[in-house]
């Protein structure tokens, strides 16, 4: 079930549940602690893969990055990286869902959590997560990552190139070269704009009606909501902006 509201009030949105209050949805930074290796080991999606010689990196990590300033960006190494994390979350409540956020992964990643293949990314720019609840458990899980970032890397569903990807502008550092964060939220929540996997289109600000002289412009404050629980939910949408300095200014 999927509801969407609009409120063209003015800035950020708050969820709460008018029957039951809905938790609030936590971020966590996911950068530490991960184990890098050039190479293909096709088994290292397993949970029990040995990663102990493996080397340990803080994300973001492009793998090829020590090459920057010293090689030319066309030769720049350009092949497959595997990166793992072992990871605890406190116990979940049954209401709770685990969602990760991955900033972008070159050319293609393919992810998995404890054996389970979650799916692949083609893209190198865009973000991409995964929604883990299905596959989570109390106690240590392992999440696992190969990555692709070939020069001549094309999709697989079309056998196209990158129109973006050249040698001669852009250099192609690989691996996981941007941020990863790890969500936490009731099943009743506002969404993540991470559409390419999850198909969601999160929270969405803009201003319209712009009046220069008048320092006044009309807010559209849009959120998708998603309801994966299994009973139906009643819950309101509260926009607030706040001044600069604190200063509430209008709900």
């Amino acid at each position: 079930m999927k509801h969407k509201l609009f409120l063209f009030t003015f800035l950020l949105a708050i969820l709460s549940a008018i029957n039951i209050q809905a938790s609030e949805r936590k971020k966590y930074n996911f950068n530490s602690e991960w184990k890098l290796r050039i190479g293909d080991f096709p088994k290292a999606k397993d949970t029990k893969f040995d990663d102990s010689k493996w080397k340990q990196v803080t994300l973001p990590h492009a793998f090829n990055e020590d090459e920057a300033f010293k090689l030319s960006i066309e030769q720049l190494t350009d092949t497959v990286v595997w990166y793992r994390k072992s990871f605890q979350i406190p116990e979940l409540k049954s209401n709770q869902k685990v969602f990760v956020e991955f900033e972008g992964v070159r050319q293609r990643g393919d992810f998995y959590l404890n054996g389970h293949y979650l799916g692949r990314h083609e893209n190198g720019v865009m973000a991409v997560g995964f929604d883990l609840t299905p596959h989570i458990k109390e106690g240590e899980n392992v999440i696992a990552v190969r990555t692709d970032n070939d020069w001549m890397y094309r999709e697989e569903g079309t056998n196209s190139k990158f129109q973006w990807n050249d040698r001669n502008f852009n250099a192609n550092y690989g691996g996981i070269p941007k941020n990863v964060f790890l969500y936490v939220t009731d099943n009743v929540y506002q969404t993540l704009p991470l559409y390419s996997n999850l198909k969601t289109t999160g929270v969405y600000v803009y201003a319209q009606d712009f009046d220069i002289q008048g320092r006044k412009a009309t807010i559209h404050a849009e959120s998708e909501v998603r309801n994966d629980s299994k009973a139906s939910r009643q819950f309101r949408y509260q926009v607030t902006i706040l001044h600069a300095d604190g200063k509430l200014m209008k709900t």
